[in-house]
């Protein structure tokens, strides 16, 4: 999930100022939100730069919490924040957290051993893409395992025997109609 970057600035007085200047005065600066690169809840903050001395400012999101600057842990969704500088001040800013699909996390090594620690190579995410497709290789070209649209974390097997240890290569297409969208390394199996 991200928000989406704004940054509003907020002018009063007797005009609008649209650049810096000497007539510039009581000027103030929100910033409502930033990325959020775990991708599975959004936060948002508000930043309120160069307040003036004797300010009484509140804050008051649209989830309940007053006096706070930032929030976190949010949904995807719109989120409003009534900001009010005392005598100066009364606005409501508005901004969306929308889902963004997270990558598939793709690990580079596993050991399918037996032991029950680290035994499939498992990709995480994969949930998001159900339109996917995973071919690997090994060092020859020849394809070892192939999956799309439903996944199964690899036991490291070819042809129900174990695949020798060493290194493979993957290339994971996010939706198997796109061939310009995928990732590619190499993942290696150690027993």
């Amino acid at each position: 999930m991200f928000i989406k970057f704004q940054l509003i600035k907020i002018f009063f007085g007797a005009f609008l100022c649209l650049a810096p200047s000497i007539f510039c005065q009581n000027t103030y600066t929100f910033n409502p939100g930033q990325k959020n690169e775990d991708c599975t809840k959004g936060s948002a903050a508000v930043e309120i730069l160069s307040p003036q001395a004797g300010d009484t400012i509140t804050i008051t999101w649209s989830n309940g919490q007053t006096g706070v600057l930032s929030i976190s842990n949010l949904s995807a969704g719109n989120y409003n924040v009534h900001v009010v500088i005392k005598n100066k001040l009364d606005t409501t800013l508005n901004y969306k957290i929308e889902k963004e699909k997270c990558r598939v996390g793709l690990s580079n090594h596993f050991t399918p051993n037996g032991d029950e620690y680290n035994d499939l190579w498992q990709l995480s995410n994969v949930h998001e893409y159900p339109k996917f497709e995973l071919y690997v290789f090994n060092k020859w070209g020849q394809q070892v395992h192939s999956q799309k649209g439903s996944y199964t974390p690899w036991d490291g097997k070819w042809n129900g025997i174990n695949a020798l240890d060493g290194t493979y290569y993957y290339v994971f297409y996010y939706d198997g109609g796109n061939k310009h969208d995928f990732e590619k390394g190499d993942v290696t199996i150690l027993r």
